[in-house]
């Protein structure tokens, strides 16, 4: 046989039996590469709010009011405990008013004497004008008001008096007890209405929707004019009061986003600038700042917050950030997993890591702007081909 046809059969024979299995089932493919998903990748960039200073305030309701006596007396009524939520109008402290019902009431009887007092000169004054000397003339069947008929212009000629001046100084004097009686009866009203004012006082109404933050005094105690009773506050809002430098309110405006971190981890919020004051503080050299937190934030009063406020001065540029799940350690070394531009490879990178910047992590080197890494690897994770689950 030709030695050629044996090497071309053999060679025939090897493909055949390289292309289908020992149970005669075709030899599998080989494997493909498989590709990441775009949504565990995350792309290198800079952050935006790095050249920022960090300044701390505190959280403090949208609105908030203290309430305090304006007379004094026992209080009688308090409606509830910190945290208990009224609606505007709603009594929320209130003092005896028992000694001031007494005394609305004597002042209520002085008003109706000064009234028929003030009736009775009026009608004295109509008398005395209708019917001048009325009671000497009743007394002699009307001869005294018949003589002086007579006698006046001759009382009058011979100097011996006026009578003319007499009558004005008769209905002067009745015209005097009228405005007397009047004085009485507005000076009556007057007393009347400042003690309603008192007793509208010793009620502490609430002026808005909210809740008691802080409670002075309980049921029973004493109190005076200007004591504490009781703080409330709207804390369906809330915000951070702060102190900003002055070399930093150039950079502010109201209604700028910032971003701020509540006393209870490391994520970020947007905050908005509501109010900058007017005015810097003369002693500290600084402006008070409140920056509105999202109604979800969850803050409540008197937390501690930072708020990231730009620093014009500040010239550095702004350095690479990624999120810290995506930061793996080998040992000592921070590194990371580069995903190869095809999504199908990865590549371990070690880091050199900055400061924390809420949930992101400043990069100081070991990547580039733009460089695509694995968001969230697991410990399997390995250099090669992208194996998920392996």
């Amino acid at each position: 046989m030709n030695p050629l046809f044996v090497f071309v059969g053999l060679t025939v024979a090897l493909l055949g039996g390289l292309a289908v299995g020992q149970d005669g089932e075709p030899a599998p493919a080989p494997a493909m590469d498989l590709k990441i998903p775009e949504q565990q990748i995350y792309l290198v960039s800079r952050a935006q709010n790095t050249n920022a200073a960090v300044l701390g305030g505190t959280v403090i309701p949208y609105k908030v009011v203290n309430l305090t006596a304006q007379i004094p007396g026992e209080v009688e009524f308090i409606a509830g405990e910190e945290g208990d939520a009224f609606a505007a109008g709603s009594r929320l402290v209130s003092l005896d008013i028992s000694s001031m019902l007494a005394k609305r009431q004597s002042a209520l009887a002085g008003l109706n004497s000064a009234r028929a007092a003030l009736g009775n000169a009026e009608v004295q004054y109509q008398r005395e004008i209708l019917t001048p000397n009325s009671q000497g003339n009743t007394m002699l069947g009307g001869m005294p008001g018949m003589a002086s008929i007579f006698s006046d212009p001759m009382r009058s000629m011979m100097g011996q008096g006026s009578p003319g001046f007499e009558r004005h100084s008769n209905l002067y004097g009745q015209g005097v007890q009228i405005q007397a009686a009047r004085d009485a009866v507005a000076q009556a009203e007057a007393g009347i209405r400042e003690l309603d004012a008192n007793i509208a006082n010793a009620a502490s109404i609430a002026p808005f929707d909210g809740v008691i933050v802080k409670k002075m005094v309980e049921k029973g105690d004493i109190v005076q004019p200007g004591m504490p009773l009781v703080v409330f506050a709207d804390t369906s809002k809330m915000e951070i009061q702060l102190e900003v430098p002055t070399r930093l309110i150039q950079a502010l405006s109201e209604g700028a986003v910032l971003d701020a971190r509540l006393d209870r981890g490391n994520s970020l919020i947007k905050a908005k600038v509501s109010r900058i004051f007017p005015m810097a503080n003369t002693g500290g050299h600084t402006t008070t700042v409140k920056v509105s937190l999202p109604d979800d934030s969850g803050a409540r009063a008197g937390m501690y917050a930072e708020v990231l406020v730009p620093d014009p001065s500040h010239s550095q540029f702004s350095p690479l950030t990624i999120p810290a799940s995506a930061i793996t350690w080998r040992g000592s070394l921070p590194s990371v997993f580069l995903v190869s531009p095809e999504r199908t490879e990865l590549k371990m990178r070690a880091l050199r890591l900055g400061a924390v910047i809420g949930d992101r992590v400043a990069v100081l080197s070991g990547l580039e702007e733009g460089d695509a890494i694995l968001m969230a690897p697991d410990g399997s994770v390995r250099s090669g081909p992208y194996r998920p689950g392996l």
